[in-house]
């Protein structure tokens, strides 16, 4: 049986799935600090690769420690989630999957929409919120656009519009799944116009149209929420 195991985990995949596994694990039933030591020590066991994609990583725990302490979900499904995304990141990191940008943008857009709901439903502070929208989003400007030494400006550009807008949006005292709805939106719409003028693609494509639509539908959500 020892041998068996030790064959099915040689499969790089299926040794990135029982990594995220044991990460969840923890997640659900040790204190915050062990199971974030535990995680950490096991994200670092590939040198190679041992620091990709940090940022994001250290998101995840800060949204689930605010989901779990507002009890926003039930820690089952909370560690649930957590194993799914910490195999989507292991793999991203170790390149494990062979389309890793799709991968990863999936990744960055479940982050910043718990990240939103966590603001928007009271468990995160706005400042918390923008903290993990910027990880996010300069992990994924630094590794897959072509100008990576520009990736921290733009992210904290990202993260200052999200953060005004839900600080707007956050007074109108409408329903979460309203107001996280329309400021993810506008952040896609505006993220994507990033990527494709890094990319020199901006004119080329149809990244204007999609951003505009993208915000035009936020707002005519926004105005039927309101009145």
């Amino acid at each position: 049986m020892a041998e068996k195991l030790k064959s099915v985990l040689k499969t790089p995949k299926l040794r990135l799935g029982a990594k995220a596994f044991a990460i969840a694990l923890a997640l659900y039933a040790l204190p915050l600090w062990a199971a974030v030591l535990f995680a950490f020590v096991l994200y670092l066991r590939q040198p190679a690769f041992s620091m990709n994609f940090l940022g994001t990583f250290v998101s995840l725990f800060i949204v689930f420690n605010a989901f779990q302490s507002a009890n926003i979900l039930p820690l089952v499904l909370i560690s649930a989630l957590a194993a799914v995304l910490f195999y989507v990141l292991l793999g991203v990191k170790n390149m494990a999957f062979l389309h890793r940008l799709t991968a990863f943008f999936i990744l960055l857009a479940i982050t910043v929409f718990a990240s939103l709901w966590g603001f928007f439903a009271g468990a995160l502070s706005l400042l918390l919120a923008s903290f993990v929208i910027f990880l996010v989003c300069r992990d994924a400007l630094a590794s897959f656009t072509p100008a990576p030494n520009r990736s921290v400006f733009l992210a904290a550009v990202s993260a200052f519009v999200v953060a005004q807008l839900s600080w707007a949006i956050f007074y109108l005292n409408i329903p979460v799944w309203l107001a996280v709805t329309t400021t993810a939106l506008v952040f896609a719409g505006f993220f994507h116009l990033i990527i494709q003028h890094l990319r020199g693609a901006l004119f080329r494509s149809d990244a204007p149209f999609l951003a505009v639509a993208a915000i035009i539908t936020a707002f005519a959500i926004l105005i039927m929420a309101v009145f």
